[in-house]
């Protein structure tokens, strides 16, 4: 059985500040998605009342614009994930005491990996489909 390496109270305090990143990164995350369901599906709705083309093609728009703010947040989960592991020990790297810079530290996180992943593309490319759908029926 291998030892695990000793972790001190500054490397606890360092994991509890950034799982508290991770967690607000996740929680905003889920608000995005929260918001681009509700906005886009207002519009649909408004849409297809009038019906008008021009107000589905916004919700394309807005349903786009939050899968790129949600996949900045997913992305910087995933750098802040990847921080964190170091700092635990579970990959050997030295990472400053308290450093709280993902971008050095966290490891390369593609911004298309993340965008086109399987969690993106069920929530925002079934949405972005629909909306254009919408705007193909109402054209």
């Amino acid at each position: 059985m291998t030892a695990q390496p000793s972790i001190g109270p500054d490397e606890v305090k360092h994991l509890e500040f950034l799982q508290a990143v991770i967690a607000r990164h996740a929680n905003t995350s889920f608000l995005v998605k929260s918001w681009a369901m509700t906005v886009s599906g207002a519009f649909v709705a408004v849409a297809t009342r009038g019906p008008s083309w021009k107000t589905a093609a916004v919700a394309v728009g807005l349903a786009t614009g939050f899968w790129l703010l949600d996949s900045y947040y997913l992305r910087q989960e995933r750098r802040f994930r990847g921080l964190y592991e170091k700092v635990a020990g579970r990959v050997s790297s030295a990472v400053p005491p308290f450093s709280m810079d993902a971008g050095q530290h966290g490891g390369p996180v593609p911004w298309r990996a993340v965008a086109l992943s399987r969690t993106m593309l069920l929530s925002y490319g079934v949405l972005v489909a629909i909306d254009t759908m919408t705007v193909l029926f109402l054209a």
